[in-house]
């Protein structure tokens, strides 16, 4: 394959959320393949539009393999709690 058409790595981001405010004891979770928080963050909300659900988003993290560990990522994304 050519430098030209090389791929970026996807990473596994996860996000926690709650279905809205009433319900803050139940943490919910969205699993995405993306190439950073961001663009994991943008399909979260355009996934949420689409089905029109109310939600209060906590968390974005990215599976570490070699760790095997969720880092937070939260504070790398255009996050709006």
């Amino acid at each position: 394959m050519s430098k030209s058409h090389q791929r970026s790595r996807l990473y596994e981001f996860r996000i926690r959320y709650n279905a809205e405010s009433v319900h803050c004891a139940f943490d919910n979770f969205h699993y995405y393949m993306a190439e950073d928080a961001s663009q994991a963050y943008q399909y979260h909300t355009e996934s949420m539009k689409k089905k029109h659900l109310p939600r209060q988003d906590i968390s974005i993290e990215r599976f570490n393999p070699y760790s095997e560990r969720w880092e937070n990522e939260t504070d790398k994304a255009f996050f709006k709690k």
